[in-house]
């Protein structure tokens, strides 16, 4: 139910404007809620991203973390459902350069 993954500056990512391409961020972030959100499923569910929601808060540097957390209240029912994640991706000083939710669809297999 948690992931906390680190992403290099290289030049294959960058814009430019020297910085971290957009679709990358959107990419990390996505692959960061759905390692913390499947990670925690049992074997006799599935789940499909449905939706999501990026707000770029500033220029992307350096190394960069992401980290989503799910609650565990997420994994206590089998029914199909949508879910909402949270993910935060920061630069190396602490500052939040992205912002994003992604929607989950989990349900029995």
């Amino acid at each position: 139910g948690h992931s906390k993954l680190k992403l290099r500056d290289r030049w294959r990512v960058r814009n430019h404007l020297n910085s971290i391409h957009a679709m990358a961020l959107a990419n990390f972030a996505e692959a960061t809620s759905g390692l913390a959100f499947i990670a925690g499923l049992g074997n006799q569910m599935r789940a499909i991203l449905v939706g999501f929601e990026i707000q770029y808060v500033k220029k992307a540097r350096g190394t960069l973390t992401a980290e989503c957390r799910v609650p565990n209240e997420f994994y206590s029912t089998h029914e199909q459902r949508e879910i909402l994640l949270p993910v935060e991706i920061r630069d190396s000083s602490g500052d939040v350069v992205v912002s994003a939710k992604a929607k989950w669809r989990v349900g029995p297999k």
